[in-house]
């Protein structure tokens, strides 16, 4: 596990769109019928060398019209909003490949994907279930760096094998003046965190999220992340949308 290098890093949320979605999808047989904001984010770890960004981003245009989304900002104005353009990211790391998650991967003609092993396997022969979250085209011939479970990619920055919401979910730890914060690598929101009386009856300590390929899997990353984390930050939670830096 990562250890204090005296290396901080700001987090600064770019929200590149937004949308409404039934809570159930972050909290699994709970909240049915319940409607919140989502929002879809690129992260960009201010202070890394070389340029890191975490996941490629996504816009309006990229969503089916049954999950729809409505684009915020494009990702040249949001890249802007902290001073980047496209070509000046050099690494990004993938939280997961599904579409949402990669659509723009091709806009950044200089950077480097970092994707767990596992999850790139799954993509490229996708259960026919999960298959409609990939699209091959999207990231297939990407420049990718492939890793296995737990490993730091800078100091101060680790990525942790996260899965359940896909086989090779990651989520990053970076190393910030407030203590670690966690951009999680499945689908979740703080409701996800949240322990309500009726799940502290029942021993549950976070929730699941509704979309998984492993149920018990993903509650327990979702566990590891809160057991770990100073600062949870669930990638879609849109708390985060007017924010303008973490910490």
């Amino acid at each position: 596990m990562e250890k204090d290098q005296g290396r901080y890093y700001s987090i600064k949320p770019i929200a590149l769109c937004e949308g409404i979605r039934d809570m159930s999808q972050w909290t699994y047989r709970w909240n049915v019928g319940k409607k919140v904001k989502s929002a879809c984010y690129i992260w960009y770890l201010e202070g890394s060398d070389p340029v890191t960004l975490v996941d490629a981003g996504a816009q309006g245009e990229h969503f089916n019209p049954e999950f729809p989304m409505t684009t915020r900002i494009s990702l040249d104005d949001g890249l802007a909003s902290v001073g980047l353009r496209p070509e000046d990211v050099r690494i990004i790391v993938l939280t997961h490949l599904h579409f949402d998650h990669v659509a723009q991967a091709r806009r950044y003609p200089n950077a480097e994907f970092v994707v767990q092993k596992k999850e790139l396997e799954f993509a490229e022969h996708p259960h026919v279930f999960n298959a409609v979250d990939y699209d091959r085209k999207l990231f297939e011939g990407l420049n990718f760096r492939t890793v296995d479970g737990d490993v730091e990619l800078l100091p101060g920055i680790t990525l942790l094998h996260t899965p359940g919401h896909s086989p090779g979910g990651q989520s990053v730890m970076v190393q910030t003046r407030k203590g670690k914060a966690i951009i999680t690598g499945f689908c979740s929101q703080l409701s996800t965190f949240t322990q309500t009386d009726f799940m502290k009856e029942r021993g549950l300590e976070v929730a699941a999220c509704g979309l998984h390929t492993d149920c018990r899997e993903v509650y327990d990353s979702a566990l590891r992340v809160k057991r770990l984390a100073d600062i949870i930050i669930p990638c879609h939670e849109p708390a985060f949308m007017d924010v303008k830096t973490i910490p």
